[in-house]
């Protein structure tokens, strides 16, 4: 058995050295330990209350009549780009965010259960530094949603159970942008031929908004055999038109001639401060943020007394859309970023976990994740990523305290990215492409601490 063990292991560490290295997904395995160590392929996973977070009907498979977790954690995420012309690198910073997770419990009859749930299915975060080859495209993002649902189960016989979840998400969304302000002779008046742009000034513009939208899911569990399970879940998307509110952020980030890479002429400064005084950040174009639905198939195997793993394939919807970054009103008219994130598309993921039993006392788990590219190729920026994803995660649980205590981290990385659209130059005449190739580089990783206890 112990060598049993140590192949299963060795597979997975195996798996994970092959993997390609970048940035991480928009979507969160789970945010509770055993959903990470699992690498959220959980979807059949019975007797499982952290398993219920993804599917509500295994709620019903739950042995005990009542059980809690709590978990919290942390998401660490860090992204960089390189310029072929002359290899210098730079990093993005604002790298960590907290998460957290609760589930509960409770059989009211052998055919219904209740339960409750809070997770966070979405988060994304980043900032580029001031030098970034992509600033102008944006260089800001700061993405989450937390979903709370309450669940019901029903066991139409101890095979078969069918779940529903029904909440809220709370969506919080922040972007920026780097842009570049022509500055005339007389900064209060428009530009023309006797008011001509004599320099120019770039400035970091932001927005910022929350919403709260409804959600739901719905699970299947059909128990074929002792050791073979069939489970399926959806989780719904989470749209909303939030209400944002734009504003300049830091100092202006320096001045410029007009050929937008020379120094500015003598005397831009003072005006650059009058234009900047004079101008508003506005929201421009669309509201809307847009998450994507997931639909989850999997099958569980209990290959022994000690062995469980499983596998599940999941469908990620096309249904992923930023709002438009601010754009700012001058007395020359309006100002907007060149480009807006892009739209995701729908595709394909993979995921497998394994769960061994050591005596009374511990238990290991692991598991590998794979997700096909989000976002088109031809629209590859540093802030979504969006290319193809693959994740490597273990975890440990520990019977103590009349409960289980445990821990899951997980490393996620996608492909690295080239392309020549990010490098730019922002001139009197507006922006333009360079033509330079870019790589884009970065890691994640998702760490959660956890206690579970059942009645």
């Amino acid at each position: 058995m112990a060598q049993a063990v140590r192949g299963v292991m060795a597979g997975l560490m195996l798996g994970a050295a092959a993997l390609p290295m970048a940035a991480q997904s928009l979507a969160l395995p789970a945010a509770d330990p055993v959903g990470i160590a699992r690498s959220g392929a959980q979807v059949a996973y019975g007797y499982s209350l952290e398993a219920a977070s993804t599917n509500p009907a295994l709620l019903a498979s739950l042995r005990e009549n009542r059980g809690f977790y709590l978990a919290a954690g942390l998401d660490l995420a860090s992204t960089q780009q390189s310029l072929e012309s002359n290899q210098r690198t730079t990093f993005s910073t604002d790298r960590n965010r907290g998460i957290g997770a609760f589930g509960a419990a409770f059989r009211l009859s052998p055919a219904f259960s209740l339960g409750l749930k809070l997770d966070e299915p979405f988060m994304r975060h980043g900032r580029l530094r001031d030098d970034a080859p992509s600033r102008f495209l944006g260089d800001g993002l700061d993405l989450s949603a937390r979903r709370l649902e309450g669940q019901m189960a029903w066991a139409l016989s101890p095979n078969v159970s069918f779940g529903l979840g029904l909440g809220a998400a709370r969506l919080s969304f922040e972007s920026s942008s780097v842009m570049r302000f022509g500055v005339p002779l007389d900064p209060s008046q428009p530009t023309s031929g006797i008011n001509p742009v004599q320099g120019l000034v770039e400035q970091r513009v932001a927005q910022s908004g929350n919403k709260t939208v409804p959600s739901y899911s719905l699970g299947l569990r059909w128990a074929i055999n002792p050791r073979w399970t069939l489970g399926a879940a959806h989780q719904s998307g989470l749209k909303g038109d939030l209400k944002l509110s734009a504003g300049f952020r830091d100092a202006n980030l320096g001045l410029y001639a007009n050929d937008g890479l020379s120094i500015a002429p003598l005397g831009t400064a003072p005006r650059a401060t009058a234009l900047l005084g004079a101008s508003t950040p506005v929201q421009a174009g669309s509201r809307t943020l847009e998450l994507p639905s997931q639909t989850s198939v999997g099958f569980r195997h209990r290959a022994t007394p000690m062995i469980t793993w499983e596998a599940d394939l999941r469908w990620t919807s096309a249904g992923l859309r930023m709002p438009a970054f601010a754009a700012v009103s001058t007395p020359s008219g309006p100002v907007s970023a060149p480009s807006e994130l892009p739209q995701g598309k729908s595709h394909l993921g993979l995921g497998a976990s394994v769960e061994v039993e050591l005596g009374k006392f511990w238990t290991v788990r692991g598991g590998l994740s794979l997700d096909q590219r989000s976002v088109e190729e031809s629209a590859a920026e540093p802030l979504l990523g969006g290319s193809r994803t693959a994740a490597f995660s273990i975890g440990a649980g520990y019977r103590t305290w009349g409960g289980e205590l445990s821990l899951g981290y997980q490393y996620r990385q996608s492909e690295d990215q080239d392309t020549r659209r990010l490098d730019g130059v922002w001139s009197a005449a507006g922006f333009r492409a360079t033509g330079t190739r870019v790589r884009m580089e970065g890691m994640g990783h998702l760490l959660a601490l956890g206690f579970k206890k059942t009645f």
